[in-house]
């Protein structure tokens, strides 16, 4: 069997993070019985642990990355790339198939964002969100197999194709890399700072900063010395902008920092000694950082409309979107019950424990015998 990746539509650190991840250990149970060819642009070549197994890669200029081009693209010139790489199956990573498709499809599925209106911030948002709805139904009904990266995205494909006929499909978590386990050995131990809370993403509208500045401010009227900090770019500069005028209104300039990006060294060492981590994101299919800081045995206070909460349940509090008081609450919990801070630590490292890639590859085991089911192109 010789399977197509098209990672075209990866787009962020976090895609390659899941789709590479993924393929580290799904490349090794390939070869050799089956061939693999990548499809990737010029300046996003697969790791060299991947096409050093004898994978094949056929490489595109960066002037297709804008999504539309990319689109227009896949469907016009990806069935010849399939018919000219004698490819049997095509592995898309972006949660819909390409029309005309010569071969079945298996399905990638990472992005809840076109199911969540609160994500949306402008009419362009909407009219693209309504695209990918469109592409998602395709796949959802006509794909070989789908991969979902949690139960919270698969119902929400489920409750976004009311009535649809849903192929066959699996949940494959998300990894962490074996870096995020050895720096959390080896900060292990190490002292915590005091009332410390630590919000890592890309700052969107949607990931509840607000929120937990709000919190901050509660606890802080609560005698109790909370600070924040948030870390990530920032993709939208009026909402940082938005919230630094909120820390200024809120006197917590003392209290709460914006560090945008950080070394993986740095994030690393903040995961370990921040007493607790939280994203009150109204918009998540995973939340890797959340899972990263359950490996360092930091608790989670997060919101409970979203995968997080499936994904870390047993190591904190997960409540609802936009609620300063209730996200108040629980932080206060977490940075001043030190029986709950225990459980919890310990409850996050055994969870994060079973997040391997190895583990999580698992459902991928299965895409090879796909390449015989009968398809729609």
């Amino acid at each position: 069997m010789r399977l197509l990746v098209n990672t075209l539509s990866i787009g962020s650190m976090s895609g390659q993070h899941v789709v590479y991840g993924f393929l580290r250990p799904f490349t090794r149970w390939m070869r050799p019985t089956h061939e693999m060819v990548i499809l990737h642009y010029e300046s996003e070549r697969p790791p060299a642990e991947i096409t050093e197994q004898g994978v094949t890669t056929v490489c595109l200029p960066d002037s297709l990355k804008h999504w539309a081009k990319r689109t227009i693209w896949e469907a016009t010139k990806l069935p010849t790339i399939v018919r000219q790489q004698k490819a049997d199956l095509v592995l898309s990573v972006s949660g819909a198939i390409t029309p005309n498709c010569p071969v079945p499809q298996v399905t990638l599925c990472q992005n809840p964002w076109c199911y969540v209106p609160a994500a949306h911030q402008n009419w362009r948002e909407r009219w693209k969100a309504r695209l990918q709805r469109v592409g998602y139904t395709k796949a959802f009904r006509d794909s070989a197999m789908m991969i979902y990266i949690s139960g919270h995205l698969r119902d929400l494909y489920r409750q976004g194709n009311p009535g649809v006929q849903e192929t066959w499909s699996e949940i494959a978590y998300v990894g962490l890399n074996d870096d995020t386990y050895q720096a959390a050995r080896g900060l292990q131990g190490a002292p915590r700072e005091p009332f410390s809370i630590l919000s890592v993403s890309a700052m969107a509208p949607w990931k509840g900063a607000e929120t937990l500045v709000k919190a901050v401010a509660l606890l802080r009227q609560r005698k109790i010395p909370a600070t924040l900090k948030l870390v990530g770019p920032w993709p939208n500069p009026g909402h940082e902008q938005e919230i630094r005028q909120l820390i200024q209104t809120l006197s917590l300039q003392e209290a709460v920092s914006i560090l945008g990006r950080v070394s993986n060294e740095e994030l690393h060492r903040l995961y370990g000694t921040s007493q607790v981590f939280s994203l009150m994101s109204s918009c998540e299919s995973f939340g890797i950082p959340a899972a990263e800081a359950m490996a360092f045995g930091t608790p989670v206070v997060s919101t409970d409309c979203c995968a997080i909460a499936e994904v870390c349940q047993p190591a904190g509090q997960f409540g609802p979107v936009g609620d300063p008081e209730w996200t108040a609450n629980a932080l206060e919990k977490a940075i001043s019950d030190s029986s709950a801070w225990d459980q919890w630590s310990i409850n996050a490292r055994q969870r994060a424990a079973q997040l391997t890639w190895e583990n999580c590859a698992q459902p991928f085991q299965r895409i090879p015998e796909m390449a015989n089911q009968p398809f729609r192109s």
